[in-house]
């Protein structure tokens, strides 16, 4: 017969053992939400940091825009600046070209549009193209379930389409709107403005490194 003061009984052993599995799933259910709100704030974190770099690379892009405009693949002459609610296409400055000892011009062609929610940033290799001539993409941001741009004229009105109707194609809207819905964190909208002293065209077959 087993001593009291020895032991414990199956009784006290049960009990024991069923306070510990208690603690222990609080204990799991806690760790397991710390995990989880680690997992989500690490994602929030690279969305956001993915977000910041889009933003950047285009405040950059279209606060050097070039009123010059380009030949393309089918050997037609595109306008500088060809915007609509979904796509927009431009000729820019700041591509780098340390002391013009690389064979490339310093500007470039670019154009950004949305794809199966993903914000796309395309680039030609040469302002005026030949027809073998194709554009390099790269993905910026997905989950995008929409994309709009806006332009602003002269008058401070925006447009949804650039050039509009009443303006030449050689003129540059003062300003770029982009407004970016994701599937997951909302609507952003960004301004980007165009200085106005660029908009002095340089002609198709220019030196692409002459100052407007």
């Amino acid at each position: 017969m087993c001593n009291h003061k020895n032991g414990f009984t199956l009784l006290e052993i049960l009990i024991a053992l069923f306070i510990f599995s208690i603690v222990s799933m609080i204990l799991v259910s806690a760790l397991h939400t710390v995990f989880n709100s680690q997992s989500a704030t690490a994602k929030h974190a690279a969305t956001l940091t993915k977000l910041q770099m889009a933003f950047l690379l285009m405040s950059r892009d279209f606060e050097q825009v070039i009123n010059r405009p380009v030949t393309n693949a089918k050997g037609i002459v595109e306008g500088p600046f060809l915007g609509t609610p979904d796509t927009v296409t431009f000729t820019h400055g700041g591509v780098a070209n340390p002391f013009g000892s690389l064979q490339r011009s310093t500007l470039q062609r670019t154009q950004y549009f949305l794809d199966k929610e993903h914000l796309v940033r395309s680039i030609w290799p040469v302002l005026d193209q030949v027809q073998k001539t194709l554009p390099n993409d790269r993905i910026l941001l997905r989950s995008i379930t929409a994309l709009r741009f806006e332009y602003l004229d002269n008058q401070g009105q925006f447009q949804n389409n650039w050039p509009p109707p009443d303006q030449k194609q050689t003129v540059l809207p003062r300003a770029v709107r982009v407004i970016i819905t994701l599937e997951k964190g909302g609507i952003l909208s960004q301004l980007y403005r165009i200085p106005a002293e660029i908009q002095q065209q340089i002609q198709p077959g220019q030196p692409s490194n002459a100052k407007p």
